[in-house]
This record gives structure tokens, sequence and C-alpha cells, in this order.
């Protein structure tokens, strides 16, 4: 299977000093009541806390999944491409900024086990 779509929202949040590192790419607002939620998004996640690979969770436009890990990513200026452990991939295309970019770049490198992650 395969859920493609335009993020119009590229987010790299942390807390607790780093520990914890996510990416959101979403269609709507952070600020939007999911509850409302009729439109495709994905978050990675990584918690350096305990062991273990990032993880991915999505919504398709009708249902929720996630707890997938990540077999393979490729990060482009304007998209990334995720093929996940479920036999399911992912491509999602945006707009960011040079500096944006930069940072969602550290975000996944530091997230993602290098022998996965491929930056064209």
């Amino acid at each position: 299977m395969r859920l493609a779509f335009e993020a119009k929202f590229v987010n790299c949040t942390d807390a607790i000093d780093g520990e914890i590192l996510q990416l959101s790419l979403d269609t709507v607002p952070a600020s939007h009541h999911e509850d409302e939620r009729c439109t495709p998004y994905v978050l990675i996640s990584r918690n350096f806390e305990f062991p273990g690979a990032a993880t991915v969770e999505w919504y398709d436009g009708q249902n929720y999944d996630g707890g997938a890990e990540i077999r393979s990513l490729n990060l482009r200026k304007d998209r990334v491409s995720i093929k996940l452990d479920r036999d399911f991939e992912l491509e999602v295309v945006f707009r960011v900024t040079d500096k944006k970019f930069a940072r969602l770049k550290s975000f996944l490198s530091r997230m993602i086990d290098a022998r996965f992650y491929i930056i064209d």
C-alpha cells in the first residue's frame, strides 16, 4: 500500500534536551482539532531514553495507523520517500526554506539509522 500527499506544515520538535525527537508532516496546522481531521499526516518519532528505532504513525484520510519501523528513507529538498516494515510506502512532498531543510535533514540523520537513510 502507499500513502502520498503534500504537507503544508513541516515541523521538527524536540523534548527533554533532545531525548525525544519528532518530525511532523501535516496537511493542517498543529492547532487543528484532531477529532475533526479528514486529511493525511505522518509523524516520525524517536525516543532515545529507550532502546529501539524511530517509529512512524500516520493518518491516511480515513484511518490512523502506526508503530511501523522505517526500512528505507530517501530525503530530497522537496520530498521524503519512506518504505516501512509493513509493506507500506509513504511519499510526502513539501516546500521548505533552505534553513528549515537543513534542520529537517539534521533531525532525520539523528533519528534514523544511517544504513536506511539516503539524501539526494
